[in-house]
């Protein structure tokens, strides 16, 4: 085995080592592995390709692999109903609505805490709410009134300002 054939064989050992290293280690040093991982291991077919005679059928077996694996990786979290440790099925648009219907402060009268330029904060009778104005500035400590709410977004007009 000529001198490129041995650094392609340990480029493709260090890309994979590093692939699983990605696996454990979280955050950004886990997306460095990766990265080197993969440049290793397009390294090492490149390599291959170039210095090897039939290094294009090594090349097409590693792809050909390296697409089994995935597949079967993709089966064994799904058959095994690990998707809700590994991928994340919550849709994050429907557990907005769960919070709470706010239709009810429709028409409720407060003060505007800070400025609302369009978004701040006002006072309800006590409770302070973010809210954002119809998209005219209203001054802090100005009288509003509840407009309409979308989703958990709570729209205030000023009083007497229409």
């Amino acid at each position: 085995m000529d001198f490129m054939m041995q650094v392609a064989v340990v480029l493709l050992i260090i890309g994979t080592l590093a692939l699983l290293l990605e696996l454990i280690i979280p955050g950004f040093d886990g997306f460095i592995c990766g990265f080197i991982g993969i440049v290793a291991l397009i390294s090492s077919a490149v390599i291959t390709f170039i210095f090897h005679e039939y290094g294009w059928i090594f090349v097409g077996i590693g792809f050909m692999g390296l697409a089994l694996l995935c597949g079967l990786m993709y089966n064994f979290v799904t058959k095994r109903q690990l998707q809700g440790r590994v991928i994340l099925n919550d849709n994050l648009a429907e557990d907005a609505n769960t919070v709470g219907d706010l239709s009810a402060w429709v028409g409720r009268e407060g003060t505007a805490v800070s400025r609302l330029r369009p978004y701040g904060d006002a006072d309800f009778n006590g409770m302070r709410m973010e809210v954002t104005s119809e998209g005219a500035i209203i001054e802090r400590g100005a009288k509003v009134r509840v407009l309409k709410t979308e989703g958990t977004k709570i729209v205030v007009g000023e009083l007497g300002g229409n």
